[in-house]
């Protein structure tokens, strides 16, 4: 009896020793397939993005609606006797349900220029933008609106440049030149997730306005 109680110790603790092993094994398991998980996670975020830049940068694009672009003259902020002249801002803001346009501030202080109607985009900035000078008699403007410039539909621009935003994706158009000529915005209701899984109707709205050359 004693030799076999002493067999069945021998046992338990083999038996004990695998468990431990399959335990060991399972927890090693587990820690792979969360990692699997994390990398495969993180591989479909970036494709997911990888995949709308892909489709959109670097790409020459017909437009089926009209973009507008206001030029304007711009006073350097620390030499205000001097200005950039023939700077470019794109207008046109796209959003999953409408459209408007919109100048944004270019001072902390300012608030940005928005409506439905590009041409009162122009109007107003002719009002904003001043501020009194030392240098000079009067008030000066800081942004002066030169120009609104329409691209009607057929035009065809390139993109050059694609910038995903907190809550709001950014397509920098230039013209057969290599100049920058307007830009198109998708504004989204709330902020854009890291997936960008927005992807499939932010890629509505542009359909909306570009036909992919």
């Amino acid at each position: 009896m004693s030799a076999f109680r002493r067999t069945n110790e021998q046992w338990g603790h083999i038996i004990c020793s695998r468990c431990g092993q399959m335990r060991s094994s399972v927890r090693i398991a587990l820690l792979l397939f969360v990692f699997a998980g994390t990398v495969a996670s993180a591989g479909a975020q970036q494709s997911t993005r990888r995949a709308f830049l892909n489709a959109w940068q670097d790409r020459a694009v017909a437009l089926k609606r009209t973009l507008y672009s206001v030029v304007y003259d711009e006073r350097r902020r620390f030499l205000p006797l001097t200005k950039q002249d023939g700077k470019v801002a794109g207008l046109t803001v796209a959003t999953p349900s409408g459209i408007y346009y919109q100048f944004e501030a270019r001072r902390d202080t300012e608030d940005d220029v928005a409506g439905d109607d590009p041409n009162a985009i122009v109007s107003a900035l002719r009002e904003q933008y001043r501020r009194a000078t030392h240098l000079e008699i009067g008030n000066v403007k800081d942004v002066e609106a030169v120009l609104l410039v329409r691209y009607e539909p057929g035009v065809v621009l390139f993109v050059k440049k694609v910038q995903i935003e907190r809550d709001r994706v950014r397509l920098t158009l230039h013209n057969q030149a290599g100049e920058e000529a307007t830009t198109l915005t998708v504004k989204w209701p709330v902020p854009l997730s890291k997936d960008l899984t927005e992807s499939a109707v932010i890629e509505s709205v542009l359909d909306r306005f570009l036909v992919k050359n």
